[in-house]
């Protein structure tokens, strides 16, 4: 069956590891309930609210604050139309533009990423211009052919989720039929069938986690590519590709909702494969619920002993809880995927978060995220791992855990404390802190004397100054402003908003920022450009600007009672 690399036909079959029985039980038996479940295709299947008890947003809303701050919510949307026709001018068809020369980068397979990947979020606010144009751009390209090797983790997350999203908003009826007729709308299924089935190879390993390539022209995965080792040269060399838990369990919620679409299983049993070895971990564990990383994709064994929710490690944890929400009720797991999430979140709080110790200008003290590595605790965490509040928030409210609210409200105000503590008002790439409790002689400490004064002013430095135009705080205020209904949430998403939009506003876009401590152009030499790095990422439009603007529209739009969202915001419809 396409897409699909069953055991049989691995080249590695001639040594089966017993270790992995287990793993294939699991296998059948979800590929016979996801045949049961899906034997039909879902075709414009109204939303329906979560069952009874499952109640996510918060409803006590009063004197209409659930409503649109409109005049807010509009300027999110005209930078969006900035993006948007910055791009279309100047580089449409490429991956990205460059917001600061007006270039254009070719840097995901070609097919047009900030088209794809932008296009939920033309959908929600209604850009309906915009989104006939993006449309026609994938209806004609080739998502089956690239000329280097494909990334599954980026390529998945990107552009199939963006294609089955599509398709799941023009079912729900949010996009008009005069935009996306039927026709259109079984055109771009067919797209995202092809793109799942060309990214079948990846499953192709004796654990079902993925290579980290594929080649699309010889059909086969292949491990990182050599350039990688060289632009890295600390990167460990392995005997067998290695993945992050990331890689090989952040497909799930995209697969689930195409086969949900098709009647197919092939999709969703890749995945539920893929993430089996973290899920059914049959290795020992020092803290429940987090699996050692990274692994390796042809044994299953973890090849360091690194434990984190920070990039690499994030978005499994993650889509532990979201699956919860996205499976049908009848799915025989939802118990097993709430209990890994329950135990990996509550050894985050026992494990890996510390408050900082107060400093000499600052007295107060913040709660951070850091990670083991191996016998050490790394008090460093980066700007990636704002998005637990969020996460960890979600679950808290669907299972009903006032302990992991607290912890969650807690992260989401020291991730805030990034922010406000620069000149700019937008937190750094990463950042560390001494921690308050049990580290005497903590493996970070201020080196410089900018590092020094930074820590002295704030109780934190930052270890690297850059803004890489990440949507991970802004994602965490969307939730606690949907789940709590505290006005002070909205005010902080408002508050990063303004300053993002006052030091990234380029020409022909959003750029990143060199440094979040040095933002005004008298800083910088020449017409104050240097202060820019002339990148501006996908996500940019598929996330960080779709959760700024959620976060002032009305909380009935993409309701979390009706929705969920992927790791790169793109939703797909709750039905259970």
């Amino acid at each position: 069956m396409p897409g699909f690399r069953r055991w049989g036909k691995s080249k590695f079959q001639k040594n089966p590891e017993s270790s992995f029985k287990l793993l294939a039980a699991v296998l059948v038996i979800t590929l016979y309930l996801i045949i049961k479940e899906f034997s039909h295709p879902t075709v414009r299947t109204p939303v329906r609210p979560a069952t009874a008890g499952a109640r996510i947003q918060f409803t006590e809303w009063r004197n209409g604050t659930d409503r649109a701050d409109a005049k807010k919510a509009d300027q999110i949307k005209a930078a969006m139309k900035y993006a948007f026709w910055r791009y279309r001018e100047n580089a449409w068809g490429y991956d990205d533009i460059m917001p600061v020369s007006g270039g254009n980068m070719t840097t995901r397979n070609g097919w047009g990423a900030f088209i794809v990947d932008s296009a939920s979020t033309l959908a929600l606010m209604g850009l309906w211009r915009e989104l006939s144009l993006s449309i026609e751009h994938i209806l004609r390209t080739d998502f089956t052919y690239s000329k280097d090797p494909v990334d599954p983790f980026e390529t998945t997350i990107r552009y199939l989720g963006g294609l089955v999203s599509l398709v799941d908003l023009s079912d729900a009826g949010v996009i008009p039929a005069n935009i996306i007729d039927q026709e259109t709308r079984d055109a771009i299924l067919k797209q995202a069938l092809a793109l799942a089935d060309a990214l079948g190879p990846a499953y192709d390993t004796p654990t079902g986690m993925p290579w980290p390539r594929v080649d699309f022209g010889t059909q086969k995965g292949m491990p990182d590519p050599p350039e990688l080792f060289r632009e890295h040269p600390d990167k460990p060399r392995y005997a067998n590709p290695v993945i992050g838990p990331a890689r090989t369990g952040s497909s799930i919620l995209e697969t689930r909702t195409l086969t949900r679409l098709t009647g197919n299983p092939i999709y969703a049993a890749n995945s539920t494969r893929a993430w089996a070895p973290l899920v059914w971990n049959k290795w020992k564990t020092t803290w429940p619920g987090m699996p050692d990383a990274p692994l390796d994709i042809v044994t299953g064994e973890p090849v360091s002993r690194q434990r984190h929710w920070d990039g690499g490690h994030d978005s499994y944890y993650e889509y532990l809880v979201k699956m919860t929400l996205l499976a049908p009720s009848s799915d025989p797991y939802l118990g097993v995927y709430k209990s890994r999430f329950l135990s990996a979140a509550h050894s985050l709080r026992n494990h890996l978060a510390s408050r900082s110790a107060p400093a000499p200008n600052h007295a107060m003290q913040h709660l951070f995220l850091g990670r083991q590595s191996d016998p050490w605790y790394l008090n460093r965490q980066s700007h990636l791992s704002c998005f637990a509040p969020g996460t960890i928030l979600l679950g808290s409210q669907y299972y009903d855990d006032k302990y992991l609210r607290t912890f969650a409200l807690a992260l989401l105000e020291g991730c805030r404390h990034t922010y406000v503590s620069t000149p700019s008002h937008i937190g750094p790439e990463s950042w560390s802190w001494i921690p308050k409790f049990g580290f005497d002689d903590p493996v970070y400490a201020p080196a410089t004397p900018r590092q020094l004064s930074e820590w002295e002013t704030s109780g934190f430095w930052s270890t690297d100054a850059k803004y890489r135009g990440r949507p991970e705080y802004l994602e965490s205020l969307f939730y606690a402003w949907r789940i709590t209904g505290e006005a002070r949430y909205r005010d902080w998403a408002w508050e990063a908003w303004v300053a993002l939009e006052k030091h990234t506003k380029a020409e022909f876009g959003f750029a990143e920022l060199r440094d979040v401590y040095r933002v005004k152009e008298e800083e910088w030499s020449g017409d104050g450009k240097g202060r820019w790095v002339d990148r501006q990422e996908s996500y940019w439009v598929a996330e960080t600007i779709k959760y700024a603007w959620l976060t002032m529209t009305g909380v009935e739009v993409a309701s979390l009672d009706s929705w969920v969202f992927s790791t790169e915001g793109h939703v797909f419809r709750m039905i259970r």
